[in-house]
């Protein structure tokens, strides 16, 4: 028995070595015995995706496979797949990054979080919100990775405070309980003597002390009970965080992967018949805003009720005074020692601010935008995005030396360290850059090289291009065939039964990868079916963002697992109802909303205008277009 175990041992740590060999092996009869341009395409595709899924390299780097494969099977040339790799939707992309590298740069982020987090007060269910609202509405225009990460040493630091008071609250209560046996009564005297003095606290601590200890063997000892309580409160929080990270980057176009891979399929797909996708910025953010909002509301109640049912939030009940003040202290200490906020906070908030604006006034289409001064097609979201991204290697992060008000500086200093808010040397340091005159720009390479999440680029790059192939090669039609016996089903049926396809898929596998793979199929699936492409393609979208059941589905998910705090079991029971929850609420803002806004319940007419001979022609590549639609097919949620 010996030798099998040692063979099964090595074949699990080569495991990721044998997978990448053999998954091309398993696959290969895909293409000697079919041997189509779509089924080499597929062949690509599925050992991309497996690669994906599996996770047997890096990400990023399993993304570049589609410059080594799609030349190398015929499917396309290698230099329209390496156009694929820097489109105007990955510019737009870029740039929104860049921004959010000065936001994290300057402690932007992390001021917003703990002015929130004071706001809302230290009690267990608002302390919930103040943890939640800042991580949903900064995932909408930073990284969910970069804002999860930010907020999981906060969260850790609350928690950590709420203990400390939970334990000396504990300690008290074994005291007052010894007092009462001394004086000669039981323990159902105390409650009872308590409960007529309407000490309803002191009753509810002496109930809870009758309770039998329950003993759990873990690493690090058994634990109590009551240890349990704060157990499942690091765990509700935990999990509060990652999936109002997930929530909040639907809200606009570049909160999240799947949005900006979906703007740059759309546009591809839609240039073919000289139409324009209608997504901006400023529509997005009425398309996705209200039902994120929705969302948020959900999952704050749903996490009460779910937890509440588990007994979390009595522990913080434990010494509840003592908790609270711990919890308000120690958030207002953070949040002072941050000081007032810097010219270069100023500036990044101000490139942050205008950056926003200058997306939603482009073309706001109920009045011209500023996108209208341009000629038509020259301006896109990605122009202000990287023009604000190259002012932060500009701006300078101190005023010029005659603008300083060193006195005032120099008091503010003084005034911290008598507030304990900060030490001597900080205070001489800070002394030293306010007599200082340097130009030091809010930006520089070294800065944006270390934080920008080059991989993300380089794993949406790759889904660009798997989308091109599967367009150029014909695959992307060919399922859509296969698919053709939605045609019998009302559209909003199926977009409902395709949303939960892709919603359980997403808890799997890359989000953005996910969105890659469905979006052109469902558009030319909605072509053949007498449907809006939107109809169909804005919901793959959405649902691609609701992946709450596992780690690998998204990194906040993966971030708040390595706590420690969390099993797969804490994040599928508590995730479960989300995930299917929420795709239901898409569903019904898409229907009772969207669609009305965007007005896809009438058939495109470029769409439906017959092609020469039946063809289009586009680079080259051959593409059929059906030409026998139902002239007055609508819609009917």
């Amino acid at each position: 028995m010996g030798m099998p175990k040692q063979i099964c041992r090595g074949i699990t740590k080569w495991k990721n070595f044998l997978i990448v060999f053999l998954v091309p092996l398993i696959l290969l009869p895909i293409v000697t015995i079919i041997d189509t341009k779509p089924a080499r395409c597929a062949y690509g595709v599925l050992v991309i995706g497996t690669y994906w899924v599996l996770e047997v390299m890096p990400l990023a780097v399993t993304s570049l496979l589609p410059v080594v494969l799609f030349p190398m099977l015929g499917v396309m040339p290698v230099q329209k797949i390496c156009q694929s790799y820097f489109k105007d939707t990955l510019m737009l992309f870029l740039g929104s990054l860049v921004v959010a590298v000065a936001v994290e740069r300057w402690d932007l982020h992390r001021r917003i979080a703990l002015r929130a987090l004071t706001l809302v007060g230290p009690q267990p269910r608002w302390l919930m919100l103040g943890i939640m609202f800042p991580c949903w509405f900064l995932s909408m225009w930073m990284s969910n990775t970069a804002t999860t990460a930010m907020m999981v040493p906060i969260l850790n630091a609350i928690l950590k405070q709420i203990k400390e008071a939970r334990e000396i609250g504990l300690s008290a209560e074994k005291n007052m309980v010894e007092t009462s046996f001394t004086n000669g009564k039981n323990e159902d005297d105390a409650i009872q003597d308590k409960g007529a003095n309407g000490d309803t606290n002191t009753m509810e601590m002496q109930k809870l002390m009758k309770k039998e200890p329950i003993e759990i063997e873990e690493e690090n000892g058994p634990i109590r009970s009551e240890d349990k309580e704060f157990i499942q409160l690091a765990k509700t929080f935990s999990l509060c965080v990652a999936f109002s990270a997930n929530i909040g980057g639907v809200a606009t176009l570049t909160g999240t992967p799947p949005n900006i891979v979906f703007k740059g399929i759309a546009e591809d797909e839609f240039k073919i018949y000289d139409m324009d996708s209608g997504i901006t910025f400023a529509n997005w953010l009425v398309i996705g805003l209200p039902l994120s909002i929705v969302c948020f509301i959900f999952l704050w109640g749903w996490m009460q009720f779910y937890f509440d049912g588990k007994k979390c939030f009595p522990c913080v009940a434990r010494g509840e005074e003592g908790s609270y003040d711990n919890v308000k202290k120690f958030l207002h200490t953070e949040y002072l020692s941050l000081g007032s906020m810097t010219f270069a906070e100023k500036l990044v908030l101000g490139d942050f601010v205008l950056l926003a604006v200058l997306w939603i006034t482009r073309n706001p289409q109920f009045v011209p935008g500023w996108g209208a001064l341009f000629p038509k097609k020259y301006i896109s979201d990605s122009v202000p995005a990287i023009l604000m991204a190259v002012l932060l290697f500009i701006l300078p992060s101190q005023p010029p030396g005659f603008l300083k008000k060193q006195q005032l500086n120099c008091t503010k200093a003084a005034e911290a360290q008598d507030d304990e808010v900060i030490s001597n040397d900080e205070v001489v340091i800070q002394l030293d850059k306010a007599k200082k005159d340097e130009y030091v720009p809010l930006l520089n390479w070294r800065v944006v090289n270390e934080k920008l999440a080059w991989g993300v680029i380089l794993l949406m790059g790759g889904g660009f291009a798997l989308a091109d192939a599967c367009k150029a090669s014909g695959l992307s039609n060919t399922i859509a065939e296969s698919l053709s016996f939605l045609a019998g089903i009302p559209p909003w049926v199926s977009v409902l039964m395709l949303t939960f396809i892709v919603a359980a898929i997403t808890n799997i596998t890359s989000n953005a990868a996910t969105t890659t793979i469905f979006v052109p199929i469902v558009f030319h699936l909605a072509i053949k079916l007498g449907v809006h492409p939107l109809f169909f393609m804005i919901p793959i979208t959405l649902s691609a963002s609701f992946a709450f059941l596992l780690p690998v589905g998204t990194p906040p998910n993966a971030i708040v697992f390595s706590t420690g705090y969390l099993t797969i079991k804490d994040m599928v029971f508590g995730g479960a109802v989300v995930n299917i929850v929420t795709v239901l609420i898409m569903n019904l803002c898409f229907n009772a909303y969207i669609s009305p806004f965007l007005g896809l319940s009438v058939f495109p007419e470029a769409l439906r205008t017959p092609i020469v001979n039946g063809t289009l022609l586009k680079n080259g590549t051959l593409l059929l277009v059906n030409n026998t639609l139902n002239a007055g097919y609508t819609i009917t949620p």
